[in-house]
């Protein structure tokens, strides 16, 4: 099922295929090249310059490189992010624990909660546009966290810097102590999560074959199970 009417013709003989096959339906001819493996750098400049025909590589690629890294990294700084919004500082005054804690539960956590998400969406998508199916899902989730993987690696570690404990313990609120780098490095912090949501929804569309506003909805869907199952027991 493909309702976008996205197609391509085999080059043997001319049989409309679904534009992300590769073997021809009807001669078994190749429809489209096969991409072997993926490299991170240029998938990520890729997801910056160009995200619709990023995925399109991603979904087509046999082998979904670094996806596991990416997802691993995801947890730690979702880890970090809910320790943040628990004012866990509070409980735990020592840094280096937190810190801890992030690295050794983040991986878990980031790969249950994608295994979960690409199960459910490649479960979903047949009803709104052809399957995804829960590699390519998964892929598609773990490649569209690179703007949270990359606040992690470059913003969290001036957060640490210029606010210590502080940044997990409100007493006093790290606001206070240094508004101007509160109010930047949080607006980073979001625009890299809005950044990562556009992405899913584009993967989705190109994935899925669906339509724009549906690709949102589900995205939003992904995003509000996964804060109803985090962010919600912590408050």
């Amino acid at each position: 099922m493909n309702p976008a009417g996205l197609t391509r013709a085999c080059p043997v003989c001319g049989t409309q295929n679904d534009d992300l096959a590769v073997v021809c339906s009807s001669c078994k001819g190749y429809v489209q090249a096969k991409v072997g493996t993926l490299d991170l750098f240029q998938t990520i400049w890729g997801l910056m310059e160009s995200p619709s025909a990023t995925f399109r590589r991603i979904a087509l690629a046999g082998t979904k490189n670094y996806v596991l890294a990416l997802t691993a990294l995801f947890g730690v700084a979702l880890v970090y992010a809910l320790l943040w919004h628990a004012s866990y500082g509070v409980i735990e005054p020592g840094l280096l624990t937190i810190i801890g804690i992030g690295l050794l539960a983040g991986p878990a956590i980031g790969g249950i909660l994608f295994f979960v998400l690409a199960r459910v969406l490649s479960v979903v998508t047949p009803a709104v546009g052809r399957k995804v199916s829960a590699r390519n899902a998964f892929a598609l989730l773990a490649y569209g966290v690179v703007p949270i993987v990359l606040s992690l690696v470059i913003i969290f570690p001036i957060e640490i810097a210029v606010f210590g404990i502080y940044l997990f313990d409100p007493n006093p609120p790290p606001i206070v102590l240094n508004p101007m780098a509160y109010i930047v490095l949080i607006g980073l912090d979001g625009i890299a999560a809005i950044w990562s949501a556009a992405l899913i929804a584009i993967g989705i569309r190109v994935m899925a074959g669906c339509r724009t506003s549906v690709a949102w909805l589900l995205t939003a869907v992904c995003c509000g199970a996964a804060g109803a199952l985090f962010l919600i027991p912590l408050r």
